[in-house]
């Protein structure tokens, strides 16, 4: 026998058990290893405190009270009679120099340039306090309701025409305590004329804290009048202010005026004239 042929027949080799078993070995090691490696993720994660949100609440902001005696923006549900002392409304005269000291205050607000009559903050619906002062049989002031004009006009042309067609003036309290009117509004060039704070006894608003102000300043500003003060009203005829009255009465039902504690008028326009109507009524 050579010595080739006896290293031939001792030779080692890898048979497939030893494969199988190999295979399996590596198997058991990768899988005990990902085992680990999950409960350590899964122990890890027992240790993290999760964010909580804090809770909010939200917060309507707190209106600014209206001045009922100014004759401004009320709430759309004002507080009953039982709720608040009873109001006395002075004498015109003094009325008007009350609201000049209670809105000098905002006279950046009026006086604002920037204020489109386009803009749809000058449009929507009017706010604004109506008053006519009235003295008793024995002296004491008749309580008047609350009375608002609601209107949505399309443009400062339409809302000029509403203005003549009911024969309404603006009114602008002159630093020379007088009363700068404003008429024929719809017109380029709207007629003017100046009157005595005394001799006036209309039903007028103060739209001051409401939408038509800055329309109101646009139209007495195309009147030549915006600067002779920073106070401006309408002043309205007793042929409207009768319309409006009866208004009023009808919608009440038999109640006395004194009962009545607001009612809100609708403006709405037909072709080329408009009409009023009663929104709404509250009572005492």
């Amino acid at each position: 026998m050579s010595v080739p042929q006896q290293i031939s027949k001792y030779r080692l080799r890898v048979n497939t058990y030893d494969r199988v078993s190999s295979w399996l070995v590596s198997l058991l090691i990768i899988s005990t290893l990902t085992v680990a490696g999950l409960l350590i993720v899964y122990f890890t994660r027992q240790f993290v405190v999760p964010a909580k949100a804090i809770p909010v609440t939200p917060v309507e902001p707190a209106r600014q009270p209206a001045d009922v005696a100014m004759g401004l923006k009320m709430d759309p549900e004002p507080p009953g009679v039982e709720e608040v002392p009873d109001l006395l409304e002075p004498q015109l005269q003094d009325t008007l120099s009350a609201v000049a000291s209670a809105v000098a205050s905002r006279t950046a607000i009026l006086s604002d340039e920037s204020i489109d009559a386009t803009a749809n903050a000058a449009f929507g619906h009017g706010e604004g306090d109506f008053r006519k002062s009235g003295v008793g049989d024995e002296g004491e002031t008749k309580r008047e309701p609350v009375r608002e004009i609601r209107f949505d006009p399309e443009n400062l042309r339409q809302y000029a025409q509403y203005l003549d067609f009911f024969g309404i003036e603006l009114g602008v309290l002159g630093k020379d305590n007088k009363i700068h009117y404003a008429y024929n509004l719809a017109k380029q060039s709207p007629d003017v004329r100046v009157g005595e704070p005394g001799n006036e006894d209309r039903l007028y608003m103060n739209s001051a804290l409401g939408r038509f102000a800055a329309l109101d300043r646009r139209l007495a500003k195309n009147a030549g009048i915006v600067d002779e003060g920073q106070i401006i009203l309408q002043f309205y005829p007793p042929e409207t202010q009768a319309i409006l009255y009866d208004l009023e009465r009808r919608e009440a039902g038999g109640r006395r005026p004194d009962e009545i504690r607001r009612t809100i008028f609708r403006v709405t326009p037909k072709g080329d004239k408009f009409e009023f109507s009663v929104d709404q009524q509250f009572y005492r």
